[in-house]
């Protein structure tokens, strides 16, 4: 059973953001404001979440510099990510985000305004030496109880105030500072505060576990 939970874990994370439709040299993928409109039911469309037919969670942000699409799939445990840019609405950048962090995962793609790619980056390059890798992470987080594989259960289903965060710091490269070891960082929300994890990322020690209390 582990095993097969094992390769569930390298499935989700491996093909999520290729499903995505990223192994494009050229894309001609648009910002649609009004397909959004339609799925959101109102003119007003930043800041605005609906679930698509798939039950895929979608949010939409616009800036004055770029429109985003951020979308949660089911059984995912990756958000993925559209930029695009303001002048013209073509794809300007896409990837996938590791579950409730701003920890890039897998194969990133930036374009031109003409939509021609520009850039790839392989953002799991920098957990090719680690023993506690992405897929490492929701195996612990399952053994803790706080999530599960296999039903989808802890999955990310939404944008904001949510049950987790989790942080990756990479290690210093100069052994006369602090930080010599990659780490994880796993706040979870708890009703008196949070329960914080720190995981050795090259030892898969548990350094740190302990809670934070909230002061009102």
């Amino acid at each position: 059973m582990r095993r097969i939970v094992t390769y569930l874990v390298v499935f989700i994370i491996s093909l999520s953001c290729a499903a995505q439709k990223i192994k494009m040299m050229k894309t001609n993928d648009r910002f649609d404001y009004e397909y959004y409109k339609k799925k959101i039911g109102k003119e007003k469309i930043d800041n605005q979440v609906y679930k698509e037919s798939d039950s895929t969670l979608v949010q939409i942000l616009i800036s004055h510099d770029e429109n985003s699409v951020y979308m949660i799939k089911p059984m995912s445990f990756v958000m993925y990510i559209r930029n695009y840019y303001k002048h013209n609405n073509r794809l300007k950048r896409e990837g996938c985000f590791f579950l409730y962090s701003s920890v890039r995962v897998g194969t990133w793609r930036e374009y031109d305004d003409k939509g021609n790619l520009i850039k790839v980056i392989d953002e799991d390059a920098k957990f090719k030496h680690l023993a506690m890798r992405p897929k490492d992470v929701l195996m612990w987080m399952q053994r803790q109880g706080w999530i599960n594989l296999s039903t989808g259960e802890g999955q990310q289903t939404m944008f904001s105030n949510t049950p987790f965060d989790i942080y990756f710091i990479p290690r210093n490269k100069h052994k006369n500072k602090e930080n010599t070891h990659a780490k994880w960082f796993i706040k979870k929300s708890e009703t008196y505060g949070t329960e914080d994890v720190v995981l050795d990322a090259e030892t898969r020690e548990l350094i740190h576990h302990g809670k934070t209390f909230s002061i009102e």
